[in-house]
């Protein structure tokens, strides 16, 4: 949303507001309130890389593009759009290589995130609960590579190159693009989305803004190794443990701008250019409660195109859905892919034999998971020996991975059932202590 042209007075005004507003936050953050803190280093360096300004001429060039399509409506279908993705993790010695079983989790977190249906949707306020959107948009793990073999999806590289993410070769090439400086080169981007997994130094993310990579090779999302999905090293990640910074860049890739618009100067002079999310002076932090207000409205806080931690982190407006799907059919036309992402199962007894049991020990999590799709939801439960319900949940038809949390419980045996259409099966696994 472009804002209109304030006063001299109004500028000055909201100048000082802001500076005295920024002082009485930072008292609240000394006290552990958190709330905006333009002071705070950025996880993500998409502005850094891209500059992504309304006043230059190849961002006007990216919206010119775009607002023709979008106020004619032609995207109003809602059918899903099913995309391939592929996951290049480089690593060094000393970081845990990223687990078939992590990239499931990580991609479900994505897919429950682009579907309305994330984690934290309980928090939204009410006043945004209306704007809680399913894109419309899943990920796919790829299942040929680029001359048609058949493929998990997933390549793995040993790098000796520290902060990979961040290294430059010849070209002002980034080094974990390309094999020759010690990273991976991607597929073709035409075809697949590329996500790069490795060492980014003090950063989360980023991504290629559509139309402003200067190299084709370079198109994608990097995600630091730490911060990919919730099991691994990514164990040990604090507030950013839950898999959704590659939803916030994942937003950058189809066009979404950060939803105070660019820069962590504060400022109501700026914008995302998108009208269904409220102008904010910057970006948040932590995870607020409450209302908060800058630019005289209530600023959506729990967007994911903000700062704030994974716990915080909750949903897409509509017409930040419509931008996406914009985007894909402007600048990404051969991405979209035929059919889902699974073959469906037979029968709940078929599809349970097969199951994979995956234990992570850095986080004391079990991954549940099975490469094809069971129609209907699964109830899970799980109970101590004594009989007590320690855990209650749903998984959801199209979600491969079941993320079993058992961090907080003792170390003993416990008895994990699912249940599919009246029948139920039961298996005794281990919870450990976490390391």
């Amino acid at each position: 949303m472009i804002p209109p042209r304030v006063s001299d007075q109004t500028v000055i005004f909201t100048y000082f507001w802001q500076v005295l507003r920024l002082g009485l936050l930072l008292v609240g953050l000394t006290f552990g309130s958190p709330g905006i803190s333009w002071s705070q280093h950025p996880p993500c360096n998409v502005d850094e890389r891209f500059f992504i300004d309304s006043s230059l001429s190849y961002y006007q060039d990216f919206l010119n593009r775009i607002y023709p399509i979008e106020q004619r409506g032609r995207l109003q279908s809602r059918t899903t759009m099913f995309l391939p993705v592929v996951v290049h993790v480089v690593y060094r010695d000393g970081f845990k290589p990223v687990s078939r079983a992590q990239v499931l989790q990580q991609l479900d977190v994505l897919n429950a995130d682009f579907s309305g249906r994330g984690e934290n949707i309980s928090k939204v306020p009410v006043l945004f609960r209306s704007l809680v959107n399913d894109t419309g948009i899943r990920f796919c793990l790829a299942d040929q590579d680029p001359e048609g073999a058949p493929s998990d999806g997933i390549t793995y590289t040993v790098t000796d190159v520290p902060d990979i993410a961040l290294q430059t070769g010849p070209g002002g090439r980034l080094a974990i693009h390309y094999d020759q400086l010690g990273g991976k080169s991607g597929w073709d981007p035409a075809r697949y989305i590329n996500i790069w997994i490795g060492e980014y130094g003090t950063l989360l993310g980023s991504a290629t803004f559509p139309g402003m990579a200067s190299k084709e090779e370079e198109i994608g999302v990097i995600v630091d190794i730490r911060y990919f999905g919730a099991l691994g090293d990514a164990a040990h990640s604090g507030f950013f443990s839950r898999g959704h910074t590659l939803t916030h860049e994942m937003g950058h890739f189809f066009g979404l701008r950060h939803i105070w618009g660019e820069g962590l100067s504060p400022s109501c002079d700026d914008s995302d250019d998108i009208d269904d999310t409220p102008n904010a002076a910057g970006p948040y932090f932590g995870c607020p409660s409450g209302e908060q207000m800058t630019c005289g409205s209530a600023d959506m806080y729990h967007n994911f195109m903000d700062f704030t931690d994974d716990r915080c982190l909750a949903f897409f407006t509509p017409l930040q859905s419509q931008r996406m799907r914009t985007v894909l059919g402007v600048y990404y036309p051969d991405l979209e892919r035929e059919g889902s992402c699974h073959v469906p199962a037979s029968s709940f007894n078929q599809w349970y034999e097969s199951l994979i049991w995956s234990f992570d020990a850095e986080s004391s999590r079990y991954v549940i998971y099975h490469p094809d799709a069971l129609s209907g939801r699964k109830e899970v439960r799980v109970f101590s020996m004594d009989g007590k319900l320690v855990h209650h949940g749903t998984w959801h038809e199209l979600q491969p991975s079941y993320l079993l949390d058992m961090e907080f419980l003792p170390f003993g045996v416990y008895a994990v059932s699912l249940k599919h259409e009246g029948v139920i099966r039961v298996r005794k696994i281990v919870g450990y202590l976490k390391r």
